[in-house]
């Protein structure tokens, strides 16, 4: 089977192509610019490029693609690329409804003010939070969740903007600059400092066909951010807060639910990422391989089953030896997970050359974040 896999600039387009190609004939990646990580890949065959003014064009694209190189299956894998192909799944020659949810369900998702009305009635806890449609509603979300708090996204799919709030001032000078960017109505939501927790799930015709959590050891940066050394683990507690919100969505494909305990250690539902994660090669470590998966029901209408075993994964060039950088406290636990047997990586000394433009990124990363975050 041939299969085309999007994003190719992702770290998590990496993991996929690598996780399926032993099942796939050949492996096409998609990506905006040449020279992307994913198409640098032994594994990948074939490097295309699209460069679109809008989601029906990118989707027609895509459809040339597949039409003209014969691709058998699609596999999206940002969130953006995920939200456009389940829009325009009709216009796309390769079975698609398998692997995605429904509509409807795919919105409601991604929408975190639905979301969290969906699940108050599965009576799963949610952070107190505004929805701000207008700058009028600034003193009722002051007086909801209070003076200080978190202001964010109200759709998963759109570019990333977070904010920590101190005062009422700096509420309404962040929802002038949010509007500027972003169409969505933003969420301003009490800030939780207890941490974070992940669900993260395969689900087919809205049935639970394997899952996992984990637990971050380190991020970067360093003050909170992606994950750059994790730990898979088994959390029943928030299987039994996933499983019956996706149900009721009917879900098919993967899914991540993003959890953050509060004071009392109580999980509270944060965000739905309906997409791969960047984490994903922890679950692929751990007997996870959800992407393989998928392709072996599509192909074969074989149902997916998983034999999970816990894992110790990190990323040295995606993240971690910054991190160490940035926290030298940090360094001797860095160097020893470089060392050990027992802890996992996505460096393949069998793939190095996506690793070149791994390490020239992080590089660049290092230099440019001396003045800011390089997004």
């Amino acid at each position: 089977m041939d299969v085309l896999v999007t994003d190719g600039f992702e770290k998590k387009s990496l993991t996929v192509v690598r996780a399926v190609q032993s099942v796939a004939d050949e492996v096409g990646v998609v990506a905006q610019f040449p020279f992307s990580l994913t198409a640098a890949s032994r594994f990948t065959a074939r490097d295309h490029r699209i460069e679109a003014d809008d989601a029906a064009d990118y989707a027609a694209q895509l459809a040339g693609v597949v039409e003209e190189y014969g691709y058998d299956y699609v596999l999206p894998v940002s969130g953006r690329t995920t939200e456009i192909v389940s829009e325009h799944r009709e216009t796309i020659p390769a079975p698609l409804d398998p692997i995605l949810p429904p509509k409807p369900s795919f919105r409601r998702a991604i929408d975190k003010h639905d979301l969290h009305s969906l699940a108050g009635e599965f009576d799963i806890p949610t952070p107190t939070s505004v929805r701000i449609r207008s700058s009028s509603d600034v003193t009722r979300a002051v007086e909801t969740v209070g003076p200080s708090g978190v202001f964010k996204t109200g759709s998963e799919t759109e570019p990333r903007f977070l904010r920590y709030v101190g005062s009422p001032a700096e509420l309404r000078s962040t929802y002038r600059t949010y509007t500027e960017t972003h169409d969505s109505d933003p969420v301003y939501q009490a800030y939780l400092n207890g941490r974070g927790r992940g669900f993260f799930g395969l689900y087919v015709d809205g049935e639970c066909r394997g899952h996992y959590a984990h637990r971050r050891i380190r991020e970067s940066p360093p003050s909170g951010g992606k994950s750059v050394c994790a730990e898979s683990l088994s959390d029943p507690e928030l299987y039994a807060y996933a499983d019956p919100l996706l149900s009721a969505l009917d879900w098919s494909g993967v899914v991540m639910l993003e959890f953050k305990n509060d004071a009392d250690g109580t999980p509270r539902l944060l965000e739905c990422n309906p997409k791969f994660w960047g984490s994903m090669g922890l679950g692929v470590a751990s007997g996870m391989n959800f992407p393989c998966a998928l392709l072996e029901y599509l192909s074969e209408g074989t149902v997916p089953a998983f034999e999970f075993t816990p894992a110790r994964y990190h990323w040295p060039l995606s993240g971690d030896l910054l991190h160490a950088v940035k926290r030298p406290r940090s360094a001797p636990a860095v160097a020893t997970d470089l060392l050990s047997r027992s802890t996992q990586s996505n460096l393949q000394l069998t793939d190095p050359l996506p690793h070149v433009v791994e390490g020239a990124r992080a590089m660049a990363s290092a230099v440019v974040s001396v003045d800011g975050p390089v997004n």
